[in-house]
């Protein structure tokens, strides 16, 4: 069995998170395929004297093993997308002969791992290491049937949005930390000026940098960006009370509703249509799509004014940080799931 503790306790999956490149499972060489490492499972392996570390990292869009012993290391990757899931298998030549090491799913969340030489088993993590290894095949391969389908997601469509994400996170955070130290309305004048600080220097970026070095920062809706920004700051700058700074999400995002209900009874042509240029899915139905940003706005303004009113201004300030991006997070996908099925034909 794995040994437990932190050195002891090898089978604990570290939760750092990192970037995989499975340039050797790709067609072309040259091409490297972004994997998003999620765990890394550590097993050591004691045979005949000698202990064998495994290493084994998982990612959302595939894995890799990796065994190391006396300096030397062996790698076996498999990529989600590209082959059929199998296990893991590495085999290392010594003196009595090759070693193979295999690694499977036990559980949903767990592996097991089985040496063997010449057909021999000489260790098992495990009684049935590779217990869930039927179902995760049947998963692996229903999951790239559905990829291939019309309308499956494509995940290149989000190349280059870590920037605009990063810079959301980044004015949250300014907002968090100059609310605790200062007052609201103050806080708010900061991290709007902070924000349209942003337009030149996008400007600045798409002007003199080259295409392949561009960056957006502003998400792609820039112009959108510019007028909640100008609100925002004509808001906290107009209203001094701290209640009524605390009331300028529900309002903003009252007439952020409104802008995309009126794109929604005209179809979704204008901000509906530029949303699904930063969404996976290409079956989305814009219209829908629009009426559900505006259910989305309405609730969050909601939301935002019943925690406003009733909870404490550091309570608050804790929602707007996490409480928020958590809403947003649920209520989009919501919102997203409900745009991708699109109404059938009207009965004549």
């Amino acid at each position: 069995m794995p040994s437990r503790g932190c050195a002891s306790r090898p089978w604990w999956p570290s939760t750092r998170a990192g970037w995989i490149a499975c340039s050797r499972s790709c067609a072309d060489p040259r091409h490297r395929c972004p994997i998003l490492k999620i765990w890394t499972y550590h097993y050591p392996v004691d045979l005949d004297g000698q202990r064998y570390a495994l290493r084994f990292e998982a990612g959302l869009r595939g894995s890799r093993l990796l065994l190391t012993h006396e300096g030397k290391t062996l790698e076996d990757r498999q990529d989600f997308g590209r082959e059929p899931y199998r296990l893991h298998r590495l085999q290392l030549d010594t003196a009595q002969g090759p070693l193979v090491f295999e690694l499977g799913p036990r559980t949903v969340l767990s592996y097991g791992v089985k040496v063997s030489r010449q057909g021999q088993v000489l260790y098992r993590s495990h009684p049935d290491p590779f217990a869930y290894l039927a179902r995760v095949q049947a998963m692996m391969a229903k999951r790239q049937r559905e990829a291939s389908a019309p309308g499956a997601p494509d995940f290149s469509r989000l190349k280059g949005q870590a920037p605009a994400i990063a810079v959301d996170i980044a004015l949250g955070l300014l907002f968090f930390v100059m609310g605790k130290l200062g007052d609201l309305r103050t806080a708010a004048l900061v991290t709007a000026a902070a924000g349209l600080a942003l337009l030149p220097l996008q400007w600045a970026i798409n002007r003199f940098a080259p295409p392949a070095r561009r960056v957006d920062l502003l998400g792609g809706m820039a112009l959108f960006g510019v007028v909640v920004m100008l609100l925002s700051a004509g808001f906290s700058w107009y209203f001094e009370s701290e209640f009524l700074v605390q009331l300028k999400a529900s309002v903003i995002g009252g007439l952020v509703a409104c802008a995309f209900g009126v794109d929604a009874l005209a179809g979704g042509r204008w901000l509906g249509k530029r949303v699904m240029t930063y969404l996976v899915y290409s079956d989305i139905d814009a219209r829908r799509l629009s009426a559900g940003m505006c259910a989305m706005g309405l609730a969050l303004a909601g939301v935002n004014a019943a925690v406003a009113s009733l909870m404490s201004k550091d309570a608050w300030l804790w929602y707007t940080l996490w409480g928020d991006l958590l809403l947003v997070f649920v209520l989009s996908n919501l919102a997203i799931h409900w745009a991708r099925r699109k109404p059938g034909p009207r009965p004549a």
